[in-house]
């Protein structure tokens, strides 16, 4: 399948898969109300946290491994397997033993339900190797098939402990680990054929995923806390999970934006990866173009509609999360930069440019999180996210420019020969 079909295709569920996962958010927010989501969204950080923390990136390794069949497939399933068992028990006794230090954050949660949380990291850790071997494969259309069952499992999920059962915050825990299960049990059958355990304990082998990894996973961290420790400083600063169920929200709406972006990740990473031609990133640059053209049009349709967008879906409650979702329109429109040429550097086995990028930006995040949130709440989160996200925009292009040689014209000025691709496949459909 072509990188464009992979696009598309991955475009078109990502749509479905917006649908359900929006579905699910309304749910959700309406039945918990804005300090029950927040705490929903503390507990999913949680998660997210001890994840990044114990994936080490060897995901991102295996799938460039395999990309180049570099090792054997069942090798390096078997070195999946033994890491998130390993790097997830690692983080979640790293997580207790340090509880004297955090658990301000999680008044008046269970502590049950901390616990499901952190245990679902190491599920996750191994989910996410698995789905980052489909991959390096190019099996883009069964990463499609495995994202879409699991956020249907969730949807579903949701709805029966929350609309039939009201299980309430409990009820969302379930949803998220039955359909953590569900991505484990289609992505272990889709792999079955590699799934016999083959010795992995290859010093080599092992030394060039930690290497290629711990390059990854700095960049995993980092961008995690790039995108969620405002949340948490957020909740440190102003003690309210209301703000949080605001803020939140408005961050949600702001990412469904990203669906361009984020359709041409995996069809990206693969192309260039498994591609030694000097004009590799050509692809790359088009979709960035592209993708920045429809986000600025999306920006158009959120600024006009955003408040009408929140009344009719989660209800007047929520109409606070506008103006922090206002505050970060512009660092969410300049990202495709950073996501996409960072993309391209890893794929060429260079990681660590991404890293770099993104812990600059990290520091002004937090520094600028401090300064605006005691003033300014939610909105201040927003405004020092929105900084940050066109910092890390414009470190990456800079990397990108000096490792490709590329020039602005080559990576902003739209080509002919693409507008008159896209009105050839117009006229396709139309006659069609």
């Amino acid at each position: 399948m072509s990188y464009l079909k992979q696009s598309a295709v991955t475009f078109s569920t990502q749509i479905l898969l917006m649908i359900f996962s929006m579905g699910a958010g309304i749910i959700v927010a309406r039945l918990l109300g804005p300090e029950l989501k927040g705490q929903a969204v503390l507990l999913s950080n949680a998660t997210q946290l001890l994840f990044m923390l114990g994936s080490m990136g060897f995901g991102s390794a295996f799938s460039f491994f395999i990309a180049k069949k570099r090792y054997q497939p069942r090798q390096i399933m078997s070195l999946a397997l033994f890491s998130s068992l390993l790097f997830g028990g690692i983080v979640n006794f790293c997580f207790f033993f340090t509880w004297k230090y955090h658990s301000s954050m999680w008044q008046g949660i269970p502590f049950n339900l901390i616990i499901l949380s952190t245990l679902l990291a190491v599920l996750n850790i191994y989910s996410t190797y698995l789905l980052r071997i489909v991959v390096g494969f190019g099996r883009i259309y069964s990463m499609n098939l495995s994202n879409a069952v699991t956020t249907i499992i969730n949807f579903v999920s949701v709805v029966f402990l929350l609309l039939v059962w009201p299980f309430g915050l409990k009820g969302v825990v379930y949803s998220l680990w039955l359909s953590g299960v569900a991505q484990v049990v289609v992505l272990g059958w889709m792999l079955r054929a590699h799934l016999v355990p083959k010795a992995c304990w290859d010093y080599r082998f092992i030394t060039e995923t930690y290497l290629y990894g711990i390059k990854s996973h700095g960049l995993l961290i980092i961008n995690f806390l790039n995108y969620r420790l405002d949340l948490f400083i957020l909740q440190y600063l102003v003690k309210d999970a209301v703000e949080v169920g605001y803020y939140s929200l408005a961050v949600g709406m702001a990412e469904l934006m990203w669906m361009v972006p984020n359709s041409v990740v995996a069809p990206l990473f693969s192309s260039v990866a498994r591609s030694d031609a000097d004009d590799r990133s050509v692809i790359t640059l088009r979709t960035c173009r592209w993708s920045l053209i429809f986000l600025i049009l999306l920006a158009v349709g959120g600024v006009m509609f955003g408040r009408l967008f929140l009344r009719l879906l989660y209800g007047a409650d929520y109409l606070p999360s506008y103006e922090p979702f206002l505050w970060l329109l512009p660092g969410v429109c300049l990202f495709p930069i950073f996501k996409l040429f960072v993309i391209d550097l890893a794929a060429r086995g260079l990681p660590g440019y991404g890293t770099v990028a993104s812990a600059v930006a990290l520091l002004v995040n937090v520094i600028a999180n401090i300064i605006l949130i005691p003033q300014f709440g939610a909105k201040g989160a927003a405004m020092a996210t929105s900084f940050s996200y066109i910092l890390m925009s414009i470190i990456s292009l800079f990397f990108f420019m000096r490792i490709t040689k590329y020039t602005f014209r080559d990576i902003f000025v739209v080509e002919q020969v693409e507008i008159q691709f896209i009105f050839s496949k117009i006229r396709q459909i139309l006659i069609k």
